[in-house]
């Protein structure tokens, strides 16, 4: 793997997609609060059923996990234990939080109205997360028998069928697509793009014009970046041959988004207030923006990147419910 070629290489993640159709026991409604989603509350409720599981196994075999820093689990059978994978991945190299490579999202959820059903869309990210499809499962029914927290009510919901969709490659799906004429992007949640001032300051970008090769540059670098990661290729790259493989990619993808052009836009700015973050232990203001563009040009170059992002979504905290992206083709 020495020869890894970031242009070929990260094309062969396989993807994998879940449907979880689930019945409430009473009527759910996550109404919008300040730093929070309904993506974020799908997050945290999978990661803490996954850690429910993962204890209980060990206990059983008196090798209990440690739960008291649920933030960074240290399981006793690390071995075998696939926390670590399903809910808070880190890399070796970087020691950076990937984005979890359980995505979840529930779209009735986002709305604004209590529901008793709704369809839990599961996107399985990588080798190590769908082998571990059956352990996905358990956990998604260990988050229906735990609860989701409504108004300060645990709501309970079973499953009543999960589908299992193709396990594809990036390469395979792209080889599928018809030709384009354009393709319409609908950004579902709120898209978090961070650019930097002049003088150095990040900031979330809110501007009605999409940034269109900025965002697919940064999907192209994190694709390849999880692509090691999910290959256990650690022992291979140091993190300055890593970082230089994705920045090639990162270059290529800004070269082909250049090609692009924005037919019409619809983009809205949003505000959803201020979250602590405990990995650089500060307050931050999360802007972000959702809405449409329809984009024509060069796809046979593009769309490598265009479908990363409307697979896997794109910008700051994806796995946390935001950042999600739909994507329509015209052919």
């Amino acid at each position: 793997m020495l020869d890894y070629d970031p242009l070929i290489h990260p094309f062969e993640l396989p993807v994998q997609k879940l449907l979880a159709y689930c019945v409430t026991d009473r009527p759910l409604f996550l109404p919008p609060r300040q730093g929070s989603t309904p993506g974020t509350t799908l997050a945290g409720a999978f990661g803490t059923a996954l850690w429910s599981l993962c204890s209980n196994h060990n206990s059983s075999t008196n090798a209990a996990c440690n739960i008291i820093k649920p933030n960074n689990p240290i399981c006793q059978n690390s071995d075998e234990c696939v926390v670590s994978w399903l809910y808070k991945p880190y890399s070796t190299v970087h020691h950076r939080n990937f984005a979890r490579p359980v995505l979840l999202r529930a779209t009735e959820l986002e709305g604004d109205k209590p529901v008793d059903v709704f369809t839990l869309e599961v996107t399985l990210w990588g080798r190590h997360a769908i082998a571990a499809q059956d352990a996905v499962k358990e956990t998604l029914k260990t988050m229906g028998k735990l609860g989701i927290n409504s108004d300060g009510k645990q709501v309970h919901f079973g499953i009543t069928k999960i589908e299992t969709g193709p396990c594809l490659t990036l390469a395979e799906r792209i080889k599928c697509m018809p030709p384009i004429q354009s393709t319409l992007l609908e950004f579902q949640t709120p898209f978090l793009h961070q650019e930097k001032t002049d003088e150095g300051k990040r900031y979330f970008y809110t501007q009605p014009q999409l940034p269109i090769v900025s965002i697919l540059g940064n999907v192209a670098y994190n694709l390849v970046a999880w692509d090691m990661e999910d290959r256990d290729l650690g022992e291979w790259f140091d993190k300055k041959l890593r970082h230089s493989l994705a920045r090639d990619a990162r270059d290529t993808a800004f070269e082909a988004a250049e090609g692009l052009l924005i037919l019409r836009t619809h983009l809205s700015p949003v505000e959803i207030g201020e979250r602590y973050s405990r990995g650089t232990k500060k307050t931050m203001s999360l802007q972000g923006f959702i809405g449409l563009v329809e984009l024509a040009g060069d796809f046979e170059v593009a769309m490598p990147w265009l479908l990363t992002l409307a697979l896997a979504g794109g910008g700051q905290k994806r796995a946390m419910g935001f950042g999600t992206v739909r994507m329509w083709l015209n052919s």
